[in-house]
């Protein structure tokens, strides 16, 4: 059970009043426009639609802790994001990113996408490349992606997939993706140890997918998914005493320095009824998806590669014998409450849903409807949107200890924990982000974030001795049909800033 009264707990329990705080204060807030209300959507002809007026809000100056959400919090959100999101308000207004859009989109329809990909940090994270993107390359509804990056020290990433929606004239897609990662920094941690470890990977995985709609609104959603992969975990050419060997996690059962193959099989369950697919207001999106990933022997390393002095048979080790299979499952709640005064944000959710995956024109002309040009300002910048997500993801072992080191689920910034740039493994991670957002730019969003993360070795056992948390603000940078990029700064405790820019949306 909760170990929430432990030694000092009270205090602990302490550290979330933040969240706490903010999300009473979201609560009091009033809401203008409630998801599933289907009286409220816009018209097919806009001039059909009716929105509302700042006089029909009979609710605005009733509150006074609006009032002093706008002209206190608000005015305070705004100067801190001001250094970031005036560039970006510029550069708008300038154009700056038409022309950029000019030069990298290509064909008639514009479905050909090609950008520069770049990551300038010391050491050999920096990185150079390209991605290729490309829209009904072969057949109606599909999408291909090409992607490479090369590193200042000479590895090489390499990512490709191709996805096909409508096979055979039924709703449901397939998909493949091959990725190939040479990278002779990469590292590993023990289970609950912020302590990182060199272990050169040079490893492959070859990915399948089919999914398919279980209802006709298509809210609700199966995918069935399978692969292959091949990991070449090596020993670092460096002192042995950077090589990790320790009995509480055992080379021979973990995997570690050594190759191995995987087979991952599973399935997972979508429900999703967000108004839009990239700059989402109101609605739901919960998954729960598992794997059961079958892990092959370990092979390929010495007692002499290790450093390791005695008389070993063969001077190979071999693995321990234990069972490496292990079942991994995760579950993500997500939930977005609109704030704006506005009764509809430029699509409905049919629209929203119809144009999630099948999003083909990088014109970048406005593909969205406004209802008046008098009206734009209320439709595009009065809106506001509480994003909260929780998110579970663990992992069982057939056999106690026997795992490999890549089975763990991984807690960094992805997970998203944006004030941590280091990463640590646990059995188990449970994790609660909350973000304001709120208009800056018709492209640009504001962005105020609190997470919090616990990690345990049990599922039935959590204790604030093992509790996280990071905060900070930032930019999203989007148009309610694509979404662009996301600029972030976030904070833990007084030990630093990491920056976050991701293409990557929705808490990702």
């Amino acid at each position: 059970m909760f170990r929430f009264f432990g030694k000092f707990g009270f205090f602990r329990m302490l550290k979330m009043g933040p969240l706490v705080l903010s999300l009473a204060a979201f609560a009091a807030m009033p809401t203008f426009a409630e998801e599933g209300n289907e009286t409220e959507k816009v018209a097919e002809n806009p001039s059909d639609a009716t929105p509302q007026t700042a006089s029909e809000d009979s609710s605005e100056g009733s509150n006074p802790f609006s009032w002093a959400f706008d002209n206190i919090m608000q005015p305070i959100f705004n100067a801190a994001i001001w250094p970031v999101s005036q560039p970006l308000h510029y550069a708008f207004d300038n154009g700056v990113f038409e022309t950029f859009q000019n030069l990298i989109t290509f064909g008639e329809r514009r479905n050909i996408f090609i950008y520069p990909v770049f990551n300038f940090k010391p050491g050999s994270s920096t990185l150079v490349g390209f991605c290729y993107r490309h829209r009904g390359m072969l057949l109606d509804r599909d999408y291909f992606v090409f992607g490479t990056n090369f590193y200042a020290n000479g590895d090489l990433y390499f990512d490709t997939r191709y996805s096909k929606h409508g096979i055979l004239g039924l709703p449901m897609y397939v998909g493949t993706r091959f990725a190939l990662d040479l990278n002779r920094d990469a590292q590993f941690t023990r289970p609950g140890s912020w302590t990182p470890y060199v272990q050169p990977d040079s490893s492959y995985k070859i990915d399948g997918n089919v999914g398919f709609p279980l209802n006709s609104s298509g809210t609700l959603s199966m995918r069935f998914n399978f692969g292959f992969r091949y990991v070449d975990a090596s020993v670092p050419n460096i002192a042995e005493d950077d090589i990790y060997i320790g009995d509480d996690f055992r080379i021979q059962d973990r995997g570690l320095y050594q190759k191995h193959y995987q087979y991952p099989v599973g399935m997972q369950f979508t429900f999703d009824n967000l108004d839009f697919p990239y700059a989402p207001s109101r609605g739901f999106r919960a998954i729960l998806s598992g794997n059961y990933n079958f892990v092959d022997t370990y092979t390929g390393v010495r007692y002499s590669d290790l450093g390791l002095d005695g008389d070993y048979e063969g001077d190979v080790l071999k693995d321990g014998g234990l069972n490496h299979d292990y079942i991994s499952g995760e579950f993500v709640l997500q939930r977005y409450f609109y704030l704006g005064k506005a009764q509809q944000y430029v699509m409905s959710a049919s629209e929203g849903r119809k144009n999630r995956r099948f999003y083909t024109d990088f014109s970048w002309n406005e593909a969205a409807r406004v209802l008046s040009p008098e009206n734009m300002r209320e439709n595009l910048l009065e809106r506001r949107v509480i994003a909260l997500q929780y998110r579970l993801v663990s992992i069982f072992e057939m056999e106690e200890g026997g795992a490999p080191y890549n089975a763990y689920p991984t807690l960094n910034a992805r997970y998203p924990l944006r004030g941590y740039g280091g990463f640590l493994m646990a059995k188990n991670l449970m994790g609660l982000s909350a973000e304001y957002r709120w208009p800056v730019d018709r492209y640009v969003d504001g962005v105020i974030f609190d997470e919090y993360a616990l990690y345990s070795d049990e599922i039935n056992e959590w204790s604030f001795d093992q509790f996280l948390n990071s905060w900070g603000f930032g930019v999203r940078v989007r148009k309610p049909d694509m979404f662009f990029f996301r600029l972030q700064f976030a904070f833990h405790g007084l030990q630093g800033v990491k920056m976050v820019m991701t293409v990557a949306p929705e808490f990702r």
